[in-house]
């Protein structure tokens, strides 16, 4: 989401934090540069930290790896607390750390692209990622500020795991979309895929050459407002998307978004769509200035191993009441079957477990789901919930929470694990969980190895807006899964 404003309860968490504080270099560092600095060895089984820099405004992250040591967390920079950090107050750029030990550690912050394309944009925001399978580094994000009403998209390329991203690198790939929003990449070998929205336009950019050239597709017109959420490649090389369609502009009412699945051929630009689910309108965020997208429709999509299919999604408790609280659910498509079809998916029911404990009157929310596929049959889904609000005024007792599947989620191999670590050194976390979402995606990846990890990113925050006087913060998390 594009921010326009600058933007738990046991003594063993409180110990745990001691030990945890972790500060991941927090030096500024050109966008042509390979200057790392590296954060302390943790342990590879479970692994906490902040990410960013200490004096923040760090917003809304996204995660990959390559499967060979790299992983790679991009977010977007605010102006932060420079009275504790003088670094923090930084220009509002998308930036990106590095690890080359499967996320053990950690490069400083980088900017990813300071002038793309030679301007100077104001503003950045919107950053995601996407790794190719010849190891390429993919950030797409958007850029705006020079022309009032014109938000354009720029891919940004590394070549040496995210070492530098050169400016002959950064290419803008919109054309006739003007307001262009949500992007999101997919790429395999010189193939790449972009898509974003603009209303009811769904749009995707493409390459065949690595990034070099682009080729910009109107794929379909549908609803009012789209959201791309997410993406993966088939083994086939056909790139698929997540999408939630509102119905109205303000995504509106008791039916008031089309979930669809996406597939783009691989090499073309022949996309086709199937719309899978439907919800109704997400409720009030308690910050006027969130605006309707914040927590409304979301949802992701991912592939296993065996080439199972997953879309999950947010819809309300109430599935035809407009701002029940929410929930999340999975649906499936079994490998073998043509996944653009409607018909080839399955409801594999509710994931949450956001009343297990706390959550009186079922009145929480359980926001932002992401999921990552690992061997066949197994798959992991990431999301935030309230439940140990006290009281649940959406403003506190916010908390992640992973839950994993080994039977392409017939089953779960635990309740929901609670992943978020206090931190007593971040004014926005406390015992019972952070205050607020800062950003409305996270991410999460899969570390394959004998003992695979799930690798997740999320913001903290103590409200929507942030700044330099509450400035919000990446929190990066490893949790080994089945």
């Amino acid at each position: 989401m594009v921010r326009l404003g600058s933007p738990k309860a046991l003594l063993a968490r409180l110990l745990l934090a001691a030990l945890l504080v972790f500060a991941l270099g927090n030096c500024e560092v050109g966008d042509d540069t390979n200057d790392e600095t590296l954060g302390q060895s943790i342990d590879p089984v479970s692994t906490k930290g902040r990410l960013g820099f200490t004096g923040g405004d760090d917003w809304e992250p996204e995660i990959a790896n390559d499967g060979s040591g790299h992983v790679y967390v991009v977010w977007t920079h605010f102006p932060g607390n420079t009275t504790i950090d003088p670094t923090a107050g930084a220009a509002k750029r998308v930036r990106i750390q590095v690890s080359n030990d499967n996320g053990q550690t950690f490069s400083a912050p980088r900017v990813v692209a300071d002038l793309p394309g030679g301007l100077a944009y104001s503003d950045q925001g919107d950053a995601t990622i996407a790794v190719s399978s010849d190891g390429s580094v993919y950030v797409s994000f958007l850029a705006w500020g020079l022309t009032t009403g014109v938000t354009d998209v720029y891919v940004a390329k590394s070549t040496d795991f995210g070492a530098t991203f050169p400016s002959t690198s950064v290419k803008k790939v919109n054309s006739a979309c003007a307001n262009c929003d949500h992007e999101w990449p997919a790429a395999r070998g010189n193939n790449v895929y972009v898509m974003y929205a603009e209303g009811a336009s769904h749009w995707l950019s493409r390459s065949s050459d690595g990034g070099q050239t682009w080729t910009e597709s109107l794929v379909l017109s549908a609803g009012k407002t789209g959201f791309p959420e997410g993406a993966v490649v088939d083994a086939a090389g056909n790139a698929w998307f997540a999408w939630a369609d509102c119905r109205k502009p303000n995504c509106t009412g008791s039916t008031a978004v089309d979930y669809r699945v996406s597939k783009t051929l691989a090499g073309t630009s022949t996309t086709t769509f199937a719309a899978i689910a439907n919800a109704p309108q997400g409720p009030d965020c308690p910050f006027p200035s969130c605006g309707f997208a914040f927590f409304g429709p979301q949802g992701d999509i991912a592939l296993d191993a065996g080439g199972n299919m997953y879309f999950v999604w947010q819809d309300g408790a109430a599935h035809t009441t407009a701002k029940s609280p929410t929930i999340v659910n999975l649906s499936k498509c079994i490998a073998g079957r043509d996944c653009s079809l409607a018909s080839s998916w399955t409801s594999s029911g509710r994931i949450d477990d956001k009343q297990a404990s706390g959550c009186a009157g079922a009145a929480c929310y359980a926001l932002f789901p992401r999921v990552e596929g690992g061997a066949s049959g197994h798959v992991s889904v990431v999301w935030m919930d309230d439940r140990l609000g006290a009281p649940i005024d959406h403003n506190n007792g916010w908390n992640v929470f992973l839950r994993s599947s080994i039977d392409g989620g017939a089953t779960w191999t635990t309740a929901g694990q609670d992943v978020s670590p206090f931190d007593a050194t971040r004014s926005e976390s406390q015992p019972n969980g952070f205050k607020f979402p800062y950003g409305d995606y996270q991410g999460i990846t899969i570390i394959p190895g004998p003992n695979p990890k799930a690798a997740m990113v999320w913001g903290e925050g103590s409200s929507f807006t942030g700044g330099p006087t509450s400035p919000g913060h990446i929190v990066y998390q490893t949790q080994t899964v089945p």
